[in-house]
């Protein structure tokens, strides 16, 4: 029987600063949590109050380790001790709960709404919980189920739940069948322990696992070197350079980043002291010959006199904020997997290409941070780049991808001057780039010209009626006037 989620507006949800989408079937699976802290309500008529209390923490100013607080609490569902299933994020948005981004795109997160203390969850509650995990793989999860110790190293779900995960068969899979056709699993029981022998565990001494065939076919020994390949092209992780730079910034107990495990592996110890020794004994830079003098670029036009944005201002006009103020408020919250200095050269394309077309880049940034969540969202991320939801529908897969930012500038800013000019308004160069952008992903000829102010995107670039209003919120707060 299909399991019934108490809805956000039957407990009281505040409504999200923002919302990150995100398909179930891009999933790899679900992530297991608890409270911890706090414990569960005593009794069913205190639960919502208890996830309104855990919502304000997570939005307040430092929550989830944010500046500004969380978009929304932190988890897609919660079950309560009681038997009850609540929507939170819901199915669709990404969570904010696993840990790094890397988790959090590639799982939900269940919470079970109990903590240290606590009775263990009963065999109804874990029933409810494996009801839930099955909606999300019936909506085209991944068959992953993991607990959240397993991004970060933490006690989190909690001894029993924990025990719950790894129990087989699998409680959550029932007697349903994942396929009409039942498929045999092709991949050989010893080989990821043999690629985890081979690529983590040698280099520690430990023995070779009893589990491996003598010899190792080629098969696995080629898996085992494509795998290498692969983590070396991926680069560090998140977590990995977050704890750098708290250990180098002094390691205060208050700024631990909540994408660090509860136990920082050894190899991370071992990178940072081999960094510390490259870079300490670094050689002086050689002299540069001195280049020839090149000509000041011509200054960007100064912002027109200030005034708060509304739904009637208009698209095409003087720019309304410096490109300072625009990276300010970009690099002050989450920036996916972008560097600071990555942010600082998206946000100069933006006001250079904006700018030559007589757009106000303070209304295209504001819309760019908008549809990417500050370019935290799954098609804002490399290698997508979607910079506004350009062909993104919904369905599977699609959505356009972008080979450069400035490709994917040059596509929404174009885009949007579409919106703005009706056809045949445009002088020669708003045509190029409309005709550039255009190509891209067409728009109907009845659009053109539909948004001269930000009022009319609200229904044609996006069907939210809010559409709009939300991008003068985030305009007035990059420029407050």
């Amino acid at each position: 029987m299909a399991v019934k989620f108490v809805s956000r507006d039957k407990w009281g949800a505040k409504p999200p600063k923002a919302v990150t989408s995100l398909s179930p079937s891009a999933l790899a699976g679900v992530a297991v949590h608890w409270f911890g802290n706090p414990r569960a309500a005593k009794s069913h008529d205190g639960c919502a109050a208890l996830l309104r209390s855990v919502q304000n923490t997570h939005m307040s100013p430092g929550g989830l380790g944010t500046t500004d607080g969380a978009n929304d609490i932190a988890y897609n569902h919660g079950v309560c001790p009681h038997g009850h299933a609540f929507t939170l994020r819901g199915f669709g948005v990404q969570t904010g709960a696993n840990g790094d981004s890397e988790s959090n795109r590639d799982y939900a997160a269940i919470v079970y709404m109990a903590g240290e203390g606590d009775p263990p969850p009963s065999d109804e509650v874990l029933l409810v919980i494996a009801d839930v995990i099955r909606a999300w793989q019936a909506k085209g999860a991944g068959p992953l189920v993991k607990p959240h110790q397993f991004f970060t190293g933490s006690s989190c779900p909690g001894p029993n739940l924990l025990k719950w995960v790894d129990v087989k068969p699998r409680p959550w899979k029932g007697k349903r069948k994942d396929t009409a056709v039942a498929l045999k699993d092709e991949t050989p029981h010893w080989l990821i322990d043999f690629v985890q022998w081979r690529l983590a565990a040698r280099g520690k001494g430990k023995a070779r696992p009893r589990s491996l065939p003598k010899p190792v076919p080629q098969t696995g020994w080629e898996a085992a070197a494509r795998i290498d390949r692969m983590v070396n092209e991926i680069g560090p992780r998140g977590s990995f350079l977050d704890w750098v730079q708290w250990r180098r910034g002094g390691s205060k107990k208050g700024e631990r980043p909540r994408s660090v495990p509860a136990k920082v592996p050894e190899s991370w110890e071992n990178g940072l002291k081999r960094l510390e020794e490259i870079f300490s004994g670094e050689a002086p830079p050689k002299p540069r010959p001195r280049p020839k003098p090149k000509p000041k670029p011509a200054p960007e036009p100064e912002p027109q006199k200030r005034t708060r944005i509304t739904q009637k201002s208009e698209l095409l006009a003087e720019p309304r904020a410096t490109r300072e103020e625009l990276e300010a408020f970009m690099l002050a919250g989450e920036h996916g997997g972008y560097t600071d200095a990555n942010v600082r050269g998206i946000v100069k394309r933006y006001v250079a290409t904006a700018t030559s077309v007589g757009l106000d880049p303070l209304l295209v940034v504001s819309q760019m941070v908008l549809e990417t969540g500050n370019l935290t969202s799954f098609w804002s991320q490399v290698p997508r780049r979607n910079p506004a939801g350009i062909g993104v529908t919904g369905e599977e897969g699609a959505g356009n991808t972008f080979s450069s930012w400035d490709k994917a500038c040059r596509a929404h800013v174009g885009r949007l001057l579409a919106y703005a000019l009706p056809k045949g308004a445009e002088n020669a160069a708003q045509r190029a780039l409309i005709k550039e952008a255009l190509q891209v992903r067409p728009l109907p000829d009845d659009r053109r010209g539909r948004a001269p102010t930000l009022a009319g995107l609200a229904g044609s670039w996006a069907m939210d009626p809010k559409y709009a209003g939300k991008i003068v919120r985030i305009a007035n707060q990059i420029r407050p006037v």
